[in-house]
C-alpha cells in the first residue's frame, strides 16, 4: 500500500519538494548575506537615540528583508490552500470519481487498511513538510533579528511561517481538502469549496492571535519610554482619569483642551494631562507568550481537522445503497 500510495501521490510530493528546496536556496542565500553584513556592521551602540549609522543599518536591514518578505507575505495562505486543494482534495474524490476504489477493495487490502495508509502516509509528508518551512525561515528570521533592528515573531507576516503553526495549517487544509473529496466525490468542486474554506480561515484567524489570551497591561504615570517589553504584541492604548473611568485619546484631547491645549504630539502635552490626574494605560501580550500562541492556533486548527478526518473516514467506509 506504501508503494501504491506513492505512485499514485509522487507528483504532488516531488513538486513540493522542490518548491521547499528552491526555497530553502533563496532563504540560505538571503540569509547567509545578511549575517555577513550584520556581522560588519551593526552600531556598537544601543541607538537609543537616531544616528545616521543607526538610522542607515535599519534602511539597509529593511532593503534587505523586504524582497524575501514579499515572497514569504503570501506563503501563508497560498500554501495550505495548494496542499488542501492538490494533496488533500483529490486523495479521495479522484478515486471516487474515477471507480478505482472499487478495483482496490476487491483484492486482498481491506477498506480501513486502504484509507489508514493514505491518510497516514501522506499527512505524515504534509506535516513534515510544513515543519520544514518552519525550519528554514526560523534561521532565515534569525539573521534580521541583530539590534538595532529587531524582527517581530507576532507579526503576521511571520507569526504563520515559524514555530508548529505551519504544519498546524498543512495539515487542516489536507484534512479539510480531503473530507471535502470524500463528501462531494468530485475532483473540481472538492478543490474549489477547499480553496474558499481554507481563505476564510485564513483572514478569520489573520487578527485573532492578540484575543489568544487577556493581554497585560502597563499603567504610565509621568511621560517615559514605551512601557512595554521588547518584542512584545500591542493590543490597544487609552487613558484613564483618576476614578478609573476609560478615555479615548480623543476624548481626552477634548477633556483637556482647555489646560493643554490640542497638539497631542508633545511632551509637553503629556506632562500636562499627567498633571491633571490621567494615565495612559497601555494592552499588550509580551513576547513569552509566542509559544502559547502558538499551540492555541494549531488547536483551533487541528480540533475541526479530527472533526473533518472523522467525516471522511465515515462517508469513505460508509457502504452506498
Amino acid at each position: 500500500m506504501l508503494w501504491l500510495t506513492w505512485r499514485q501521490h509522487r507528483t504532488q510530493v516531488l513538486l513540493t519538494t522542490m518548491l521547499l528546496a528552491a526555497l530553502g536556496a533563496v532563504l540560505l542565500i538571503s540569509g547567509l548575506g545578511t549575517a555577513d553584513f550584520a556581522a560588519q556592521t551593526a552600531p556598537t551602540a544601543d541607538c537609543v537615540t537616531d544616528t545616521p549609522a543607526c538610522n542607515a543599518y535599519r534602511i539597509e536591514m529593511n532593503e534587505r528583508i523586504q524582497p524575501v518578505g514579499e515572497l514569504l507575505g503570501w506563503l501563508p495562505l497560498l500554501a495550505p490552500a495548494m496542499i488542501g486543494a492538490f494533496w488533500g482534495a483529490p486523495l479521495l474524490a479522484r478515486e471516487f470519481e474515477h471507480g478505482t476504489h472499487q478495483l482496490t477493495w476487491t483484492q486482498s487490502v481491506t477498506r480501513r487498511r486502504w484509507l489508514a495508509t493514505k491518510i497516514a502516509g501522506l499527512g505524515a509528508a504534509v506535516t513534515l513538510s510544513g515543519l520544514a518551512l518552519a525550519g528554514m525561515v526560523t534561521p532565515w528570521l534569525a539573521a534580521f533579528d541583530v539590534p538595532p533592528y529587531n524582527v517581530d515573531h507576532f507579526d503576521p507576516r511571520w507569526f504563520r511561517l515559524v514555530g508548529i503553526v505551519p504544519a498546524a495549517w498543512w495539515l487542516f487544509a489536507f484534512v479539510l481538502g480531503m473530507a471535502t473529496g470524500a463528501l462531494f466525490r468530485r475532483t473540481l468542486p472538492a478543490m474549489a469549496v477547499t480553496l474558499a474554506v481554507c481563505a476564510a480561515a485564513f483572514f478569520g484567524l489573520l487578527k485573532a492571535p492578540p484575543f489568544y489570551a487577556t493581554p497585560e497591561r502597563a499603567v504610565q504615570a509621568k511621560v517615559m519610554d514605551d512601557p512595554t517589553p521588547k518584542d512584545s504584541l500591542y493590543v490597544s492604548g487609552y487613558w484613564i482619569d483618576g476614578s478609573g473611568t476609560k478615555f479615548t485619546f480623543q476624548d481626552r484631547e477634548l477633556a483637556l483642551a482647555g489646560p493643554c491645549g490640542t497638539d497631542q504630539t508633545t511632551k509637553k502635552y503629556d506632562k500636562c494631562s499627567f498633571s491633571h490626574g490621567y494615565r495612559q494605560v497601555t494592552e499588550f501580550h509580551p513576547a513569552s507568550r509566542f509559544w502559547q500562541f502558538q499551540w492555541t492556533e494549531a488547536g483551533i486548527l487541528l480540533i475541526p481537522a479530527l472533526a473533518l478526518g472523522g467525516i471522511a473516514v465515515r462517508r469513505t467506509l460508509r457502504p452506498r445503497i
